[in-house]
């Protein structure tokens, strides 16, 4: 709902098995366009495309390839303009995992350093594709290292190219206050919104007065 690409866009979904997102991304292009669709697991891939099929997506094609391999320069992400980014993450925000498996709430900060890590670069990655216009960055994670940190380095690195867009403006839970634009950013928890813990924010690319 946030990226809202219309009919007919190029979308990329950098890390998408199982693929209800990919599928959800197809009913906003009325399976119109290209959605291409990263993950490395093959097991989750193949689930993917047979969960794919049967929602009769026609317009996606599924790459088992690590999304920072993939060129931005590829002749076949020339016209991408949607990225939708939702990395691994250390699943600090679900409550079904934490009952399942006691103990993964907190993560380690070791953990919690490599995940930012591979998140930040996934992200300053997504960036550099040309004709990108619209990015979101989501997490199930309640971690600020993998969420505010993640995006106010990635807009850093940028150099002012891409911002952060106003989303969602009566939602009641918004970023933490780590950085200037962070009220843009989207959090949710059992606490405030009485859901699971998630975080989004979204990010455009500026406009160049000519």
């Amino acid at each position: 709902m946030l990226l809202a690409p219309p009919p007919g866009s190029h979308v990329i979904d950098a890390c998408a098995a199982p693929g209800n997102k990919t599928s959800h991304l197809a009913a906003l292009l009325k399976n119109q366009g290209k959605i291409f669709a990263f993950d490395l697991d093959a097991k989750r891939l193949a689930s993917m495309a047979t969960l794919l099929a049967r929602a009769g997506v026609s317009c996606c094609q599924l790459a088992e390839e690590d999304f920072l391999a993939v060129s931005p320069s590829d002749q076949r992400y020339r016209q991408v303009q949607y990225i939708l980014l939702d990395p691994s993450c250390s699943g600090s925000g679900m409550l079904t995992r934490q009952l399942e498996e006691p103990g993964t709430g907190t993560p380690s900060k070791e953990r919690l350093r490599a995940l930012a890590a591979f998140q930040q670069r996934a992200l300053c990655h997504a960036l550099t594709f040309p004709s990108l216009q619209r990015l979101v960055y989501s997490t199930c994670s309640v971690c600020q290292e993998e969420n505010e940190d993640v995006v106010r380095d990635a807009l850093q690195q940028s150099s002012g190219t891409f911002r952060l867009t106003p989303v969602l403006p009566s939602w009641p839970h918004r970023g933490l206050n780590t950085f200037p634009g962070a009220e843009h950013c989207l959090r949710a928890s059992p606490k405030t919104t009485l859901t699971g813990g998630f975080f989004i924010a979204v990010l455009e690319r500026v406009e160049v007065s000519r």
